[in-house]
Formats: structure tokens, sequence, C-alpha cells
């Protein structure tokens, strides 16, 4: 509680880090309930709340408004008192269970400081498959970032747009559904039979970026536009140079076939 959870909200870097609790006991307000009642529902806002509720308050307010004699008014008024006082201790403690209530862990879920509740019994085996999956993950979203970041000209992949990225293709793959993403061992086993697919994604995006590298040195507009061109040409001239004549041979039939020269 307190400043504790300012430390260990996963927003700090939600690239790595993710917060889980317990189902049922685990709170993490920074007030006890208790303290959030007093200083949310006073005692103003719990009479507030009676009499927009309470059927006899409001019986009892309306006939104060009609009435027209003082001595009624005072009786009316010291009913009111009565059973404004009767009510407090019941209404105190439903404003400790409101608060109560918005800070259960379906709560902390709904509005997202948590990835999901865990029963305590099944901690270990839930988080010995979410070190194993998000290892991987990390590992292979790395090269995903490796690979759109190809040359000076193209900003790579923040890890969460590489997560993402692989996310979609992972529910791009036939029998994978949107649901299973979050079933730890179904990735693994997802990225363990489609290694070589995967590997294969990785090789277009790594041309893909280098195609958006090269139009975007010629198409920059402008003195910008033709220095690109040049040293794009210059630059295949002296790779060119030091091809082997199978290497050279299989470069001019690329070239033919992809400008139909």
């Amino acid at each position: 509680r307190g400043g504790a959870w300012v430390v260990l909200d996963a927003s700090i870097n939600a690239s790595v880090m993710e917060m889980y609790a317990t189902s049922g006991s685990a709170r993490g307000g920074v007030l006890e309930a208790n303290g959030a009642a007093s200083v949310k529902y006073r005692t103003k806002d719990l009479l507030s709340t009676m009499h927009r509720l309470d059927d006899t308050l409001k019986s009892l307010d309306k006939k104060l408004s009609e009435s027209t004699s003082d001595d009624e008014k005072k009786t009316i008024k010291q009913s009111i008192n009565e059973r404004e006082q009767s009510l407090i201790p019941v209404y105190e403690q439903i404003a400790v269970q409101f608060c109560e209530l918005h800070d259960t862990p379906g709560r902390m879920e709904a509005v997202g400081v948590i990835e999901k509740s865990i029963e305590w019994k099944e901690a270990r085996s839930f988080f010995f498959w979410r070190l194993r999956r998000k290892l991987a993950e990390f590992d292979f979203r790395k090269k995903i970032q490796e690979a759109s970041s190809v040359g000076s000209g193209f900003e790579g992949m923040t890890a969460i747009g590489a997560s993402a990225l692989m996310k979609t293709w992972f529910i791009g793959t036939p029998g994978m559904t949107e649901d299973m993403w979050n079933a730890d061992k179904a990735v693994l086993s997802w990225m363990a039979q489609c290694n070589q697919d995967l590997e294969r994604k990785l090789l277009g995006l790594r041309k893909q970026v280098v195609i958006q590298e090269v139009v975007q040195a010629m198409t920059a507009g402008g003195a910008t536009a033709e220095i690109g061109t040049a040293g794009i040409v210059e630059g295949i001239c002296q790779v060119y140079q030091t091809m082997s004549m199978d290497d050279k041979e299989k470069l001019k039939k690329m070239l033919k076939e992809a400008i139909d020269l």
C-alpha cells in the first residue's frame, strides 16, 4: 500500500512488466477501505444518500416542506434527526463495503492495473509457463526489432510493437485465435512448430525494411533524391566488384527480371 504501488506499477515499463494478484484476498489500494470511506464518503455524503434512498426520510422531507406550523416543523425535524442517527451505522458499513469493492482483484483487472487474478495453489505452475513463454517471446521480438532497424533512415520497432506484430503472425496461423495468445503453452508450441515459417517472416520483414529505405532515398525530392539514387547505384557497383562470377550473373538476372531491362 501507499508508495509501494508506485514502484510496482506495470506502466513504468509496459514492455517487460506485468502485474498479477491472488484471487479473493489481494488488495492494491493506497488506503484501507475504512480510510477511503472516511475520505470519500463523509457524513454529509451519507446523509445526502439517506435522503435520496430512504422512503421514511423522503416522506418526512415532503411533510417538512409542506408544513406551515413551527411546532410541527420542529417535531418533523426531530423525527428526521432520529431516523438519520439510526441509519448512519448501516450506511457507514455500506460505504466501507462500496470502497472495498473498488479494491478487489476483479476491479483491478477491469481497470487494467493487473493482467489477471491467479489462484494461489496454481501460481507456481502458471508462472513457470509464463516465464518460459515470455523469455521465448522477448528473444524473438528482439530479432524482429533487429530486422526492422536495417539502415539509418528507417526507425525500428519498439518492443511493444514487435510483440504486436508477433501476435498478428500468431493469429494469422491456421488454428490459432486471439484468445489463444494468452495461453502460454499454445504460444510456446506455436513457436517451436512454426520456427522455419517465423524465420522466413523475419527475412521478409528485413526485405521490406530495405525496400522502404531505398524508396525513401530515391523519392525524397530535390537534390536529396538525386544524391540518394546516385549513392544506391554506386553502392551496387562497389559490391558488384567484390562478387564472384556466379553471384554477378544472379544479380544481373534479378535486375533484368525486376525492372524488365
